[in-house]
């Protein structure tokens, strides 16, 4: 009998290890050169037309007030060409004319917005990463979690998951529970705020992902089977509870999968929205994720007798071309069957975000330095302004819904009770 011939191109854990060090080896390069010349990542400052924008007031009423001694605001730098302004000045004006979100609406308890679809490439972190941007922008207190064990949401802000972030800057503890927490050794965190980063976003904070998240799904299901009270959508909530009241809005970045930790997200969720291009295979993996979306609330309810009902779901449109007609025909056709649970506003795909790819950047950080189109950086900027205009809207009727249901439960003061109930 003939001796099995070795197979020299034989790829085994060496060869694996190998590959992924030179990957992240030219990760590293990468972000590196993209970051120049400050080796990390730095946020533009914003021209006085777009700050006065922000704060909705004209530019000469801004003038106004930078005269007004009284005022005490930022002046932000003044340059040969323009006047810029950091976040956090900006903020800091949003203060002084009672315009920051939790002035306006009195929000004492964050709204939490899932964003989930269990197929990659539907622009689902770039819809997350827009989302958190938008309101940090716009004064909310803003803390965004990434479930995905690959970490793109986690990238976008300049981290590198497999060197920056270790497990315990990740939802992983939560996951995995007190007493594997314990039985290694470790404290058990009763908040989730040793986990939390800020960014270079004044305002917005991050829980970060990195490669072992993927060994949560397995510990979910490990604890769902072993624990005989274990209540496999909690974990998520739990942890977001405990920091709720530091936050306006949370935005939660899921794994492209209906897994475990997707289940959790979708069960912390105040809100749900569900990117899916104008493509029927996209279509198909929408309709498939509210039907595995209900089969989670439905277990849920059997299992723990608790009804879990969103404030709101939206299908977003996303990675649509306009002048492309097949496009716009599946469009239409989807809009027709979500109807009103459908976003009336697209998310264009645009070259101008692929352009901002190698550089690390997103719209929102596309200053007055930008090299591509200035025509399509405005394009996609007032798309991804009109869709999160569109989802602000929906947080802000929750919170109003909450303010008055919070005023109606509130006990009459003795004054404003009838005359025979006092006396009783």
């Amino acid at each position: 009998m003939a001796e099995a011939t070795s197979n020299r191109n034989a790829v085994g854990e060496e060869a694996l290890e190998e590959l992924f060090d030179r990957a992240n080896t030219v990760l590293d390069k990468a972000r590196a050169n993209a970051l120049e010349p400050e080796k990390e990542k730095v946020l533009r400052r914003f021209t006085l037309k777009e700050v006065t924008q922000l704060l909705g007031i004209h530019t000469d009423t801004f003038y106004g007030l930078m005269q007004d001694p009284t005022a005490n605001i930022p002046t932000g730098e003044k340059g040969a060409r323009r006047r810029l302004f950091t976040l956090a000045e900006v903020h800091k004006i949003q203060e002084h004319l009672k315009l920051l979100p939790r002035q306006k609406l009195d929000i004492r308890q964050a709204v939490t917005l899932t964003v989930a679809n269990f197929k990659g490439g539907v622009a689902k972190t770039f819809t997350a990463v827009s989302l958190a941007q938008y309101f940090a922008m716009k004064g909310y207190r803003t803390l965004a979690i990434d479930l995905d064990p690959q970490g793109s949401m986690t990238t976008t802000f300049g981290l590198n998951p497999a060197v920056d972030i270790d497990d315990w800057q990740t939802i992983l503890p939560y996951f995995y529970g007190r007493a594997a927490v314990e039985r290694e050794g470790h404290e058990w965190p009763a908040s989730l705020r040793p986990a939390i980063q800020p960014t270079y976003w004044h305002g917005l904070d991050i829980v970060a992902a990195n490669l072992n998240l993927y060994s949560g799904d397995f510990a979910l299901g490990i604890r769902r089977d072993s624990e005989r009270e274990f209540q496999f959508h909690r974990p998520l909530l739990d942890a977001i509870d405990t920091v709720r009241g530091d936050y306006d809005v949370i935005i939660v970045d899921t794994p492209p999968s209906l897994s475990f930790s997707t289940s959790t997200a979708i069960c912390a969720a105040d809100g749900l929205l569900i990117p899916a291009p104008a493509a029927m295979m996209d279509f198909e993996s929408a309709r498939y994720f509210l039907k595995l979306t209900k089969e989670v609330l439905g277990a849920v309810r059997q299992s723990f007798n608790i009804v879990k009902k969103f404030e709101f779901l939206r299908v977003l449109i996303t990675k649509f071309q306009p002048g492309v007609p097949v496009q716009q025909k599946l469009a239409n056709w989807q809009r027709g069957i979500f109807d009103e649970f459908c976003l009336s506003e697209p998310m264009l795909l645009s070259n101008a975000v692929q352009n901002l790819g190698p550089t690390l950047q997103t719209l929102y950080e596309a200053g007055p330095g930008y090299r591509g189109s200035r025509e399509a950086l405005k394009r996609a900027l007032e798309s991804v302004n009109a869709v999160n205009g569109l989802i602000e809207e929906e947080v802000i009727a929750v919170l109003k819904r909450r303010t008055a249901e919070s005023v109606e439960s509130a006990p009459r003061s003795a004054a404003s009770q009838p005359a025979a109930e006092r006396a009783a």
